[in-house]
């Protein structure tokens, strides 16, 4: 015989209703943070990267074995060995950052010298070897340099945690004259990063700070010169140059108002920066504001940017007249103005 199916309870209570969670809204902050920076600096050998890393106090994570000439502290990855302190493998890195994350100590900065031989000597390895190809090529059509992102991404999140514990990230990196494909006109060579496009996007989205580093130089014909083929000469003054504004010759970018460049110190390379990054941090709107306006004298009413894009002080005073300009928005007119050029015009007589 089946049992009968019990009634429900006619005193059975009803659900109760979900509990609201309390709002946030009311503690939400603005305002700028001082957290160390994370930076990307790159340029040709001998223009001094890793020194500018050795004065910032940074302990290098050594990729090459480029720094025998320098008194820099360098990370042990295996002890009891000659090469001890070059990385071999990508796991060593992820060792040696979680170490730094983890343990007491008192380095300001961890620097990675450099970025494009972690990519050809561990990072590109380690990916084929998990993906059983014998070369990042192997993939076909491309393939390899997308997969190996995920890797990319997971070093950047480990940096990030030394940043979180009050470390500056210093990434170093070489860079090469390639072909920059241009969409709105002819192609034409310019300095880059020394990595594959894909992860060259990536790292440089993460930095806050991009900044190309060369040696001031160029070439000129000399006038007064009577030789039959005058070619030009080159010239060199031995100042070194961080550029920290996107032209259409280099790379670099900043998410603070910094100058559009700065020399650096012979002796104290990284002080420059420093104290441009200070200076920048610490001003106020009304201090930005007051700059903005000093750049749009000197540029006058309309200008070039360092990408080679036309604008004008009507367009920059709207900007500024917004409701929506922000100190962040504030900093990148701040940062853009400064590379930017006054509009000549050429009259025929």
């Amino acid at each position: 015989m089946l049992n009968p199916t019990p009634r429900a309870s006619a005193a059975a209570k009803a659900p109760a209703a979900p509990t609201k969670k309390p709002s946030k809204l009311a503690s939400v902050a603005r305002g700028k943070l001082a957290r160390p920076p994370r930076c990307m600096f790159y340029g040709p050998e001998g223009v001094g990267k890793s020194s500018l890393a050795v004065d910032a106090g940074a302990i290098f994570l050594n990729i090459e074995d480029g720094l025998s000439e320098l008194d820099a502290v360098r990370y042990t990855f295996r002890e009891g060995d000659d090469r001890g302190d070059v990385a071999n493998t990508l796991e060593e890195v992820y060792e040696a950052i979680d170490d730094l994350a983890e343990s007491d100590h008192g380095y300001a900065a961890v620097a990675i010298d450099t970025v494009d031989a972690l990519e050809s000597r561990l990072l590109w390895p380690k990916v084929c070897k998990d993906h059983d190809e014998p070369t990042i090529e192997s993939f076909g059509y491309g393939k390899g340099y997308t997969v190996a992102l995920a890797e990319w991404a997971r070093l950047l999140t480990r940096l990030s945690r030394l940043r979180e514990r009050g470390m500056a990230v210093i990434i170093l990196g070489h860079s090469i004259v390639k072909s920059f494909k241009n969409p709105e006109g002819e192609d034409y060579d310019r300095y880059q990063l020394k990595l594959h496009d894909k992860a060259a996007g990536l790292i440089k989205e993460w930095c806050e700070v991009v900044g190309f580093l060369r040696f001031e130089e160029g070439g000129a014909k000399i006038q007064g010169d009577k030789a039959i083929n005058k070619r030009a000469r080159g010239w060199h003054t031995g100042r070194r140059i961080m550029h920290l504004s996107r032209t259409a010759a280099w790379d670099a970018k900043s998410r603070l108002s910094l100058p559009a460049e700065i020399e650096l110190d012979r002796t104290h390379p990284w002080a420059p920066f420093r104290n441009a990054r200070d200076e920048a941090h610490d001003s106020t709107d009304a201090e930005i504001r007051t700059s903005i306006g000093a750049e749009l004298a000197r540029l006058g009413e309309s200008f070039t940017s360092g990408s080679g894009r036309p604008g004008t002080a009507a367009q920059i005073l709207a900007a500024l007249e917004h409701p929506a300009t922000d100190r962040p928005t504030l900093d990148r007119i701040l940062s853009g103005l400064r590379a930017s050029e006054p509009t000549t015009t050429s009259t025929e007589s």
